[in-house]
Order: structure tokens, then C-alpha cells, then sequence
């Protein structure tokens, strides 16, 4: 909700309001209201959905769980040189002052709001100054969307370059992989990093963008062979423990061969690793999954 003064109360629409980051760290807000039919003097009445937008906000953490906590206390006018800019929209641009704005919590891709100020009002040839402003609501996370370039061998492998150019401000393990689409020239491509939640976070962490597409395959592979096993009953692990598993398996599978001889060296390697509780797969049906899926 975001609230103007003592009696206008403004929904927030969730589609049109959003936090975003950008791949050098820094970030803001925009908060869409619904349109809301509000008194104004004389009895009339009238329409409105505010618009409020807060743009270059610093972040001095790495992963975007960290905004959870952080607070910006602005005095004076939230707008103009050197300032992140602050602004709010009824019918035009207002300035907002002396604002507190703070980040609560998180729940999956949603972050919780909270602001409080004073700002100022527009409705045509009205101006109305230090009105207090307040939100206290839940807002989506879009993640980080930008345009790069990636020529040369990078332009071979442009998800590479992305998460490189990601990695020197944020923490690529708070996002899904990336997408990744052309630009409109050679070289030019934009890249979309959406967040993870808490649930996504282990399968966003385990396979590394820095590597080769060749690599990301096989690692790739390796996991869901290792998710089934444990959907299948075959496997028992400790808590988290499947992510640290893959790259070894990658490369105790690459040693070649075929039937029990290849299934009994995996399980040995499985047994002997800390991460696994317990193997209930014999040879022979182990040997059957990989001769045909590896």
C-alpha cells in the first residue's frame, strides 16, 4: 500500500512495480500503483495510480539477499546533482525529502518495502508540499538485465562473457543462468539474470557458468543422472550434498568403458564420498542407466 497523507490509499499493482540491479552494483525501485478513486476538496472526486521511482541507489554487497537490511536515510531533497534521484508522479513529477527507505525482508523473488518521507504533489496547477508519504508492501525482484558486447572468441561463447561481467560486482549464485539473446549487430547481445529463490539456489550454484559449454553439458548431465538416482531410491545423501558431487562424477564417467566394470567404479566412488549416506543400487542395474544415457 502506499499511502499519501491521511486519506488517500493507493494498492500497489504488483506487475508494474519492481526492484532491479544493475551489473555494477547498484539499484532501485519503481512502485506502480493501481488506478483509485480519491476524495478531493469540494466533494469532488477523481481517479489516480502514483508512480514512485528511485534510481542509482549503491549496494556494497555481492549477493542480492543482502539488500534484506539495508536502510537509506536522505535528508534534504531526494533529487538533483550527485543525489540518487527520488520522484514521485500523480499528474506530474513531485520531489520527495527527509525519506527513510528500508529493505525488511525477502520471500522467494520479493523483497518488503518499507518507506516513509514527505514528498510533493502535483494535480494539475496545484502544488501541494511536504505531504507524507508512506509504503509498506512486498515488491519483486526482476534480477539484472544489461547489453554487452562479447567479440572475438567471446562472442563464441557470449553466457561466458556475461557472467564474467556480472561477477565483478554480484554474486552470479544468487541468479538462474542466463539468457541470453542478440543484440541487432555482431557482438552486441543482451543478458537477462533472473533471481533465485532459496529453492533454486542449490541448482543455480552448481553448475558453473565459467565454464565451457562442452563442461556445462556434461555437468548438467551428471546432475540429473544424480536426481534420479536419489528420486529412485538408489542414493541417499547429506543434506545439500548433490552439487558437490558432480564434478568428480563427471570425470570418474569420462574414464570410459561400459557395463559393470564402469558401474562398479562409480559406486566405489560414490561409497567413499562424504557427501553420500548410502548406496542401494546393484551393478548390474546401475550399468544398464549409464550404458544408455552416458
Amino acid at each position: 500500500m502506499l499511502e499519501l497523507g491521511e486519506d488517500w490509499k493507493f494498492p500497489i499493482d504488483p506487475v508494474g512495480s519492481t526492484i532491479w540491479m544493475t551489473p555494477q552494483g547498484t539499484w532501485g525501485l519503481t512502485i506502480r500503483c493501481k488506478p483509485t478513486q480519491v476524495s478531493l476538496e469540494g466533494g469532488l472526486e477523481e481517479t489516480f495510480a502514483p508512480r514512485l521511482v528511485i534510481d542509482d541507489l549503491a549496494f556494497l554487497g555481492s549477493h542480492w539477499h543482502e539488500l534484506v537490511g539495508h536502510e537509506i536515510n536522505q535528508h534534504g531533497a531526494w533529487h538533483g546533482d550527485g543525489d540518487p534521484e527520488g520522484s514521485l508522479f500523480v499528474e506530474q513529477r513531485g520531489d520527495l525529502h527527509e525519506t527513510l527507505l528500508r529493505i525488511t525482508a525477502h520471500s522467494g523473488a520479493t523483497l518488503h518495502v518499507s518507506l516513509e518521507g514527505t514528498c510533493d504533489v502535483f494535480l494539475d496547477d496545484d502544488h501541494d508540499t511536504e505531504v507524507a508519504l508512506r509504503v509498506d508492501d512486498d515488491i519483486p525482484f526482476e534480477g539484472v538485465k544489461f547489453r554487452f558486447r562479447a567479440e572475438g572468441m567471446d562472442s563464441r561463447d557470449p553466457t561466458r562473457r556475461a557472467v564474467e561481467l556480472l561477477s565483478q560486482y554480484l554474486d552470479p549464485e544468487g541468479f538462474r543462468p542466463p539468457v541470453i539473446e542478440p543484440g541487432g549487430e555482431p557482438g552486441l547481445f543482451s543478458a537477462v539474470f533472473e533471481p533465485a529463490t532459496d529453492e533454486e539456489a542449490t541448482v543455480s550454484q552448481s553448475i558453473d557458468m565459467t565454464l565451457s559449454p562442452e563442461e556445462q553439458v556434461l555437468h548438467g548431465s551428471a546432475k540429473e543422472l544424480l536426481e534420479g538416482m536419489v528420486r529412485q531410491g538408489w542414493l541417499e545423501l547429506e543434506d545439500d550434498g548433490l552439487m558437490g558431487l558432480v564434478p568428480g562424477l563427471v570425470d570418474v564417467l569420462e574414464l570410459g568403458g561400459r557395463g559393470a566394470s564402469r558401474a562398479e567404479r562409480v559406486s566405489e566412488w560414490l561409497i567413499d564420498r562424504d557427501e553420500v549416506v548410502d548406496l542401494h543400487v546393484a551393478d548390474d542395474d546401475l550399468a544398464s542407466v549409464l550404458d544408455k544415457f552416458w
